[in-house]
């Protein structure tokens, strides 16, 4: 049988899964070395640094907050939270104006190990941004974007299901399609 699955130098699935799969280990690689150029004991995951980014911009949110910003499902955050909990990075505490809520907070060993982050996480960034224009970058922001809208519709609406994509616009004023 003739499938066409056997070539896939077209497929945008089998680059969209091959690149994330490489960016996400590249990824993980720079927090590594960051962590242990620096005698941590404890390693930061791209998912963990995803947390403390959103903690070290905005200190003392909800888990349910934190999803909703990273897309991540509630339980997924709440297990990133569990384990930068674990290794003293992050702690929960009870609202004082409403103790039924616990919001998520740095640590001062997670706002030390977070502002040095930011060097290396803005680093690995322009890294991969090696090579664009800063035109072709937005074009090609836009195009996964609307990968995503177009996955979304198709895929009963899974594509931006928290409402956190941005909008992108074009340097050059022409919107684009949202």
């Amino acid at each position: 049988m003739d499938l066409p699955l056997e070539d896939n130098r077209g497929r945008v699935t089998y680059w969209l899964f091959y690149a994330e799969r490489w960016v996400t280990a590249a990824y993980a690689d720079v927090l590594r070395a960051h962590c242990q150029e620096r005698g941590k004991s404890y390693v930061v995951t791209p998912p963990q640094w995803g947390a403390l980014a959103l903690l070290l911009v905005q200190d003392g949110m909800t888990i349910g907050t934190m999803s909703q910003k990273r897309g991540v499902d509630a339980p997924a955050v709440t297990g990133i939270i569990t384990r930068l909990e674990q290794i003293g990075l992050v702690e929960r505490r009870h609202d004082r104006e409403d103790r039924r809520v616990v919001k998520v907070y740095l640590t001062e060993e997670g706002r030390d190990i977070s502002l040095t982050l930011v060097s290396s996480v803005e680093h690995f960034e322009q890294s991969l941004k090696r090579g664009f224009s800063e035109g072709e970058m937005d074009r090609f922001l836009a195009h996964l974007q609307q990968l995503i809208t177009n996955a979304a519709e198709v895929g009963g609406g899974a594509g931006d299901r928290f409402g956190s994509l941005p909008k992108l616009v074009m340097k050059d004023g022409e919107d684009t399609k949202e």
